[in-house]
């Protein structure tokens, strides 16, 4: 009889104790679940976003044509560097014709996601998505989004290139240049280079 009186004692006894430390610890908040610990907030996307754009905060303004390539099949052979260098001079060519040397595009984005954009005549404004690990940007205005490829030279240079047929997109929206002989270059290289982006080097 004694010794279950004992080992009743010491039951009491743990019980009593394990009642104590979660009195003393009540306090301090509940046990969160793993699910609880690593779910991030509407506030946590927000502040990594503005982190994230602030590489690319500013205003920034055409200097040239961009020539970006990518792929194996390129000009039957022929080096990139001497591609591009071509490319690049028929692109600069149909620029020089749509105006882009006199009336140089802007893009301004800003940390929290809106961009502006003034090209050929027109003021724009959007939304903008930026991935830097990736290098790719998705800019939208009124639903309709355009992807391209941005790439940071230093902090105050970009390289921002569409595919030639997204590029002829961009030009659309802002004008009515489809028709205009000048996008011919651009046409012509959205049905012979799969491989080349073509677009606009900006300085801050």
């Amino acid at each position: 009889m004694r010794r279950l009186l004992t080992i009743l004692g010491i039951a009491l006894m743990l019980f009593t104790s394990c009642a104590a430390h979660r009195n003393a610890t009540s306090g301090q908040g509940r046990d969160l679940h793993p699910d609880e610990v690593f779910t991030l907030t509407d506030e946590d996307i927000a502040r990594e976003t503005r982190h994230i754009n602030g590489a690319i905060k500013g205003q920034w303004t055409y200097s040239g044509p961009s020539v970006d390539v990518s792929g194996k099949n390129l000009l039957a052979g022929m080096g990139k560097p001497i591609a591009k260098g071509k490319i690049k001079k028929k692109l600069k060519n149909a620029f020089k014709k749509i105006g882009l040397d006199k009336a140089r595009p802007q893009f301004s984005f800003d940390e929290d996601g809106t961009c502006a954009i003034k090209l050929l005549g027109a003021s724009m404004k959007g939304t903008y998505n930026y991935n830097p690990s990736q290098e790719k940007i998705t800019i939208k205005w009124h639903g309709i989004p355009v992807t391209a490829r941005l790439k940071r030279d230093g902090k105050k240079k970009l390289q921002l290139t569409f595919d030639a047929d997204k590029l002829l997109k961009l030009f659309t929206l802002a004008s009515k240049v489809s028709d205009s002989s000048a996008l011919k270059a651009l046409s012509f290289l959205m049905d012979h280079y799969e491989d080349v982006m073509v677009g606009f080097e900006l300085k801050k």
